[in-house]
Parts: C-alpha cells; structure tokens; sequence
C-alpha cells in the first residue's frame, strides 16, 4: 500500500540541525520567493524556483530527495510544498520552513492572525453553512484588500478571485437548496462568519500591523490569503472522505481542485509588489 504523503513542519533551529546531520546530496532546499528577494538573500545552498513557476518545473527536482520549502514567512512555501506534493511527482518527504527565512535570521515578522477552518463533519446542513460561510469570509477579505490596495493589476487580479469565492459560495449552497429553507441570497447575506480566527476584522488588521506601505501591505496581505486557500484546499480534501452522496464528494473534490488554481492565481500576484528594502 503506497504511504500517503504529508508536509511536515520544520523549526528554523531544527533546520540547522537537519542541514549539518544530512549530506547535500540527500536534501534540496527550496526557495519559493521572487527573484529579486532571493538575490536580495537568501539561505546559502538554496535552490530558487519561484513559487509561481514552481509547477512548471517540478521536473528540475530530485524527485527522491527530501525537500524543504521555505519563503519569507512560511506561507508561499506551504502553498508551493501543497502543490508539489499533489502533483504525485516528489517520493521524498517534503517539509516546509515555520516562519520562513525571517525566523531563520532571527528576522522576525509581526505574528499573523490565526485563521479558524473546519474539519468536522455534522450533518450535510451544518457542513455546508460552514463551508458557505468560510467562503463569504474569504469573498470579504478580499473586498476588504481591494479597499485597502492601489495597484490596478494587483485590484483587477484580487476582484477575480472575490467573484470566485462567491461563485464557490453558490455551488456549495447548490448541494443543500433541497434542505435549505432560504434561497441563496437571503441565506448568504445572514450567515455569520468569522474571516480571522477571533473575528477579527482585516481593515483594523492591516491598518495596525502594516500602516501605509503599499508593498508591505501586498506582501502580507497575499501571505495570508496563500494560507486561507491552502487550508481551504486541505478542508475539503478532508471533507472528500465524510460520509456523503456521490454528488456532494465529487462537488468537494472540485473545490478543493479549484482552490488550488487560487493558490496558483495568489502566487501569480506577487510578482507586482516588492518589499521596499529590495526594490529595484
């Protein structure tokens, strides 16, 4: 029986044992940023495939070797290590960096907000007002980046994935209209939701935490949207194996395959903004 692959996690101290206690041959060390921030730094004997072309050059890799993936926080690179280990393509274990190169130079960036994803199970009726509800708090996250942003490719990019959130938002309401005792817009419109875990709200976030520079406010704001699609994508794998219709699995397994082009569309927008320390 094949052995289900997994991202494990690695501590940036326990990095550096793991790099010492392993001969290069054994490992490769992936950097998943953009060029201009790897050669700004990076940590040394570190490939560089930026995440956005990551897919496209799976090939490149020792499929047999372990694999660290690691970014400036820890969340591109969790996308980037999801996609990898989908494609079926990597049969050594693959990790990711907690925290990314900044905790690694003890570099430490202000703490993210924890974000709060399912994976219970409960009646079909609970399953999908939760799911319906993750997905109304996603579609106002990024309303809310869109009020906050003001470079025009990055809006026209971020009001995309805003429509796909809602459009998920009504597939999944489709499932359940047979028990649904409200039609779509009345249901969405009162579903609670809770975007960051504590309900918190992302304008104050951003507005705390990142003040006005535009590409800080970018850097951190698609950062934590690669972490909200990963999870996203990992709760309805999850949800894949509950005990539901046909129809419903396979509805679950098409978002979780649709969430996974978000990731890949969040990955493509970070190539409009830069830290200000590197720009060019």
């Amino acid at each position: 029986m094949m052995k289900k692959m997994e991202i494990k996690n690695i501590f940036p101290e326990d990095l550096k044992s793991f790099m010492s206690g392993h001969r290069e041959k054994e490992y490769v060390l992936l950097d998943v940023r953009l060029p201009q921030e790897y050669i700004h730094e990076h940590i040394p004997g570190a490939r560089h495939i930026p995440l956005h072309e990551l897919e496209d050059r799976l090939n490149e890799l020792d499929v047999d070797k372990k694999t660290v993936f690691y970014c400036r926080s820890g969340q591109r690179s969790r996308a980037g290590a999801t996609l990898a280990m989908d494609s079926g393509l990597l049969n050594g274990e693959i990790f990711n960096l907690e925290g990314g190169i900044s905790a690694y130079t003890d570099n430490t960036l202000p703490d993210y907000p924890k974000l709060s994803i399912f994976y219970d199970t409960g009646s079909l009726e609970d399953v999908l007002k939760k799911a319906i509800s993750l997905e109304k708090g996603a579609h106002i996250f990024y309303q809310n980046f869109l009020d906050k942003i003001e470079n025009e490719k990055i809006k026209k990019q971020v009001s995309k994935l805003a429509d796909l959130e809602m459009a998920h938002a009504k597939v999944i309401y489709k499932q359940g209209r047979d028990i649904f005792d409200q039609d779509f817009d009345t249901l969405f419109a009162g579903i609670e939701y809770s975007e960051l875990e504590g309900g918190l709200d992302a304008r104050k976030w951003i507005k705390k935490v990142h003040g006005d520079d535009q590409n800080e406010l970018c850097m951190y704001f698609l950062e934590l949207a690669l972490e909200m699609e990963s999870m996203a994508y990992d709760m309805y794998r999850n949800l894949t194996e509950g005990d539901f219709s046909r129809d419903v699995v396979e509805c679950f397994f098409s978002l979780s395959e649709q969430e996974k082009n978000h990731m890949r569309l969040v990955a493509n927008i970070f190539k409009e903004c830069l830290p200000r320390d590197i720009e060019t």
